[in-house]
């Protein structure tokens, strides 16, 4: 019986021991994940007065012109649909766009301005012929329609065009 006590107490210290063990890993796990968290959502914030600096000297040369940096791409979410009443061969029009600026100023500048955008380029794709669509030239000439509505609010609001280009991801008719 003595035999059996014990056993049964170091079973119980070893199962103890475990529990312990893994709650201290689980609290560990959430603590690290927790922190992690954080620190991925306020990275946006300057970490030492040094690097603010830095940046508002740079901040000067981001008015001028941008040249030759890298193309920057912004969804204009969600896709577009537009109804054709009149058409019996397509009677709906689906699509998805990017927008591409050399600039952060010029996407920002889409951004803000989107509702605008999207209500005048709904109004362009709703007035177009789905027949001249069918073809590589009307999708092009669309895309260039778009690209020039797009840049008119961009120019009214900044006094550049700054979208380069216009690129239909997704172009569905049916």
């Amino acid at each position: 019986m003595a035999e059996e006590e014990l056993e049964l107490e170091e079973g119980e210290k070893k199962s103890s021991k475990k529990m312990i063990i893994i709650i201290t890993l689980a609290v560990l796990l959430l603590g690290g994940g927790g922190v992690g968290a954080w620190l991925m959502l306020s990275g946006d914030e300057p970490a030492v007065e040094g690097e603010q600096a830095a940046g508002e000297e740079q901040a000067a040369p981001e008015e001028e012109e941008p040249t030759g940096k890298e193309a920057l791409y912004h969804q204009l979410h969600p896709a577009f649909v537009v109804n054709f009443h009149a058409n019996p061969t397509a009677r709906l029009m689906q699509v998805t766009m990017e927008v591409m600026a050399k600039s952060d100023k010029y996407i920002e500048a889409v951004k803000e301005h989107e509702p605008r955008i999207r209500n005048d380029l709904l109004m362009l794709l709703s007035t177009q012929d789905p027949a001249s669509l069918r073809s590589r030239e009307g999708k092009e000439k669309l895309q260039q329609d778009v690209l020039q509505a797009i840049q008119d609010v961009i120019r009214e609001e900044t006094g550049k065009p700054g979208v380069e280009q216009v690129y239909f991801t997704a172009f569905v008719m049916q």
